[in-house]
């Protein structure tokens, strides 16, 4: 495996087989933009142990209306994957796939 995104506040990002046929995102880059509000607002009255989710609400505040600034890296990051490993990389004949 090889780590391909990966920072030391949110640690791995997105881990590739080395041959690059799986690919494994452990964040959550296809989330609407209310989705982890709504998670969060869920946890926080069941009364679960949760944080504020870091980065997402301005000023970490969560009175205040989400920030979305992922979108475009999420579309990015899918239609790179689906142009490169899926269009370019698998052969056209799939008994020819290793």
């Amino acid at each position: 495996m090889e780590i391909l995104a990966e920072s030391d506040e949110a640690g791995v990002y997105i881990v590739a087989s080395l041959d690059g046929r799986q690919i494994y995102v452990t964040g959550h880059s296809e989330y609407d933009p209310f989705t982890l509000k709504n998670e969060y607002e869920r946890d926080v009255k069941l009364g679960l142990p949760i944080a504020v989710p870091k980065n997402y609400y301005p000023d970490d505040d969560p009175s205040r209306t989400p920030l979305v600034r992922w979108r475009g890296h999420a579309n990015l990051l899918y239609v790179n994957w689906l142009n490169y490993y899926v269009y370019q990389e698998t052969p056209f004949n799939l008994g020819d796939l290793h």
